[in-house]
């Protein structure tokens, strides 16, 4: 679950106390600031635990990545059939989640 966050709706125009809100969290990391989905609060030193965090959401339905024996993953996720499944590289991922290595 997101974070929740408190913004003063007094800033908006609108006069009251305030609001709380629901956004991604956004980790460090090793690779500078970066929104890293399910993160559940939590920062990631590797790649590689990030990816076991959403391994262990997978049981509640959240997509997690396969490791394959060529090196590349497989992302696990419901899917229509006759959809293919869909293949990334680990440096798509160290891209996509902020990882430097």
């Amino acid at each position: 679950m997101a974070p929740l966050a408190r913004i003063p709706i007094g800033l908006l125009g609108l006069g009251l106390a305030g609001l709380v809100v629901m956004g991604a969290d956004v980790a460090g990391g090793n690779g500078g600031a970066v929104e890293r989905p399910f993160a559940q609060g939590q920062s990631f030193e590797t790649l590689d635990a990030y990816l076991a965090h959403l391994e262990r959401l997978g049981t509640i339905d959240i997509a997690w990545y396969r490791l394959l024996p060529d090196g590349t993953y497989e992302v696990i996720r419901r899917r229509p059939p006759g959809m293919p499944p869909q293949i990334v590289t680990r440096q798509e991922l160290l891209d996509r989640y902020g990882f430097v290595r």
